[in-house]
């Protein structure tokens, strides 16, 4: 999963850009700081779709506090598109954006995320501009890539997530997001589709374990007759330093 340790890093859908950054929280310091994060996913999957050909993958990430609101970043991942060969393929991600509070239910976040991937002979490469409002719980987030990825054209996409705390200091996150593109070339015969996601997550100091339940409303046969789209189970043990 793309989760918090950068894309909901988180890394169970990237999070959540892939976006999950903006729940950095911006205490008191004074000076920049830097985290790291690693971690092992039983299944890598980025909005729904797995990346990892349904195999698990090891993550890490490296992230930059300006104090001041601004964050730069980078996290690689394992992949496996099953391109027929013996090559063992990576996901790098690097970004930057700016969060704020507004007051104290409220924030915002605006940013610029360039994903890259090695071991391919293929041009996978693609950027995103992304954004979101932060109300108490509520997040409402856009992305938007002017060239998706593999070159499949123009793509957006509006997401929701709200999140519970429970007892026992459980955490719950609850995502949903709409995929749209300009043309019928990411998948067969589709142009939209939704992921879905919910998260549990606890942490021991340093240490966060999480389980997830993620989806999407790709049929098998416009996921290129593969289980990659399916709703599954997954887990993840991720370490902050």
């Amino acid at each position: 999963m793309k989760t918090k340790m950068h894309k909901i890093a988180t890394v169970f859908t990237g999070a959540a850009l892939a976006l999950a950054i903006g729940g950095t929280a911006f205490a008191e310091q004074s000076g920049p700081s830097f985290s790291v994060s690693a971690g092992l996913v039983s299944e890598y999957r980025f909005r729904g779709i797995s990346q990892s050909d349904g195999q698990p993958a090891i993550q890490a990430g490296i992230d930059l506090d300006f104090v001041n609101g601004f964050y730069l970043g980078t996290w690689v991942s394992q992949v496996d598109f099953d391109y027929g060969n013996d090559e063992t393929d990576f996901e790098q991600d690097f970004y930057g954006g700016y969060s704020a509070e507004v007051n104290d239910s409220t924030r915002y976040e605006i940013g610029y995320i360039h994903y890259a991937y090695h071991g391919s002979d293929r041009d996978e490469d693609y950027q995103e501009i992304y954004g979101s409002l932060t109300f108490s719980d509520l997040t409402l987030g856009f992305a938007y890539s002017d060239d998706y990825w593999a070159e499949s054209g123009a793509f957006y996409y509006p997401y929701a997530e709200y999140s519970f705390s429970l007892p026992s200091d459980l955490s719950l996150e609850l995502h949903i997001g709409l995929n749209l593109f300009d043309e019928e070339i990411f998948l067969y015969e589709s142009d939209s589709y939704i992921d879905y996601s919910a998260i549990l997550s606890k942490a021991f100091g340093d240490l966060t374990l999480s389980a997830a339940f993620i989806g999407t409303d790709i049929s098998d046969r416009a996921c290129f007759d593969t289980s990659w789209c399916e709703a599954t189970l997954l887990a993840e043990a991720s370490y902050t330093w």
